[in-house]
Protein backbone atom coordinates (compact mmCIF):
# COMPACT_ATOMS: atom_id res chain seq x y z
CA UNK A 1 0.00 0.00 0.00
CA UNK A 2 1.00 3.92 -0.73
CA UNK A 3 0.26 6.93 0.57
CA UNK A 4 -0.76 10.11 -1.81
CA UNK A 5 2.92 10.99 -1.10
CA UNK A 6 3.61 7.78 -2.44
CA UNK A 7 5.41 6.33 0.00
CA UNK A 8 5.52 2.41 0.94
CA UNK A 9 3.16 1.88 4.19
CA UNK A 10 3.59 -1.97 5.66
CA UNK A 11 2.71 -3.40 8.64
CA UNK A 12 -0.30 -1.21 8.84
CA UNK A 13 -2.61 -2.31 11.81
CA UNK A 14 -5.51 -1.12 13.90
CA UNK A 15 -4.43 0.94 16.72
CA UNK A 16 -5.16 0.70 20.40
CA UNK A 17 -5.54 3.64 22.52
CA UNK A 18 -5.35 2.52 26.40
CA UNK A 19 -6.82 5.93 27.54
CA UNK A 20 -9.91 5.39 25.47
CA UNK A 21 -9.55 1.64 25.55
CA UNK A 22 -10.74 0.97 22.25
CA UNK A 23 -9.50 0.78 18.46
CA UNK A 24 -8.62 3.77 17.24
CA UNK A 25 -7.52 4.98 13.58
CA UNK A 26 -4.45 2.63 12.08
CA UNK A 27 -1.03 2.76 12.43
CA UNK A 28 1.92 0.80 9.99
CA UNK A 29 5.98 1.62 8.93
CA UNK A 30 6.34 3.97 6.40
CA UNK A 31 9.61 3.77 4.00
CA UNK A 32 10.82 7.01 4.27
CA UNK A 33 13.89 6.19 1.95
CA UNK A 34 12.95 3.79 -1.40
CA UNK A 35 14.81 0.36 -0.64
CA UNK A 36 16.57 1.37 2.88
CA UNK A 37 14.77 0.01 5.65
CA UNK A 38 16.80 1.28 8.13
CA UNK A 39 14.84 4.91 7.46
CA UNK A 40 11.18 3.43 8.03
CA UNK A 41 9.42 5.47 10.43
CA UNK A 42 5.96 4.67 12.68
CA UNK A 43 2.90 6.85 11.55
CA UNK A 44 -0.55 6.90 12.38
CA UNK A 45 -3.81 7.14 10.53
CA UNK A 46 -6.91 8.37 11.61
CA UNK A 47 -10.03 5.85 11.03
CA UNK A 48 -11.40 7.43 7.34
CA UNK A 49 -6.95 7.55 6.48
CA UNK A 50 -6.01 11.12 7.32
CA UNK A 51 -2.95 11.41 8.71
CA UNK A 52 -2.25 12.35 12.36
CA UNK A 53 0.94 14.62 12.96
CA UNK A 54 2.63 13.79 9.85
CA UNK A 55 3.53 14.66 6.30
CA UNK A 56 3.87 11.33 4.92
CA UNK A 57 0.20 11.51 3.44
CA UNK A 58 -2.82 10.09 3.81
CA UNK A 59 -3.54 6.22 3.02
CA UNK A 60 -7.00 5.03 0.91
CA UNK A 61 -8.14 2.29 3.40
CA UNK A 62 -10.17 0.98 0.04
CA UNK A 63 -6.77 -0.61 -0.73
CA UNK A 64 -7.21 -2.69 2.48
CA UNK A 65 -7.60 -6.90 1.63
Amino acid sequence: MRTTESLEVSGLQKSFDTKAYAYQGYSGRVRVVEGNPFHDDWAKWSDDGRAKDHNYGDINLRDIK
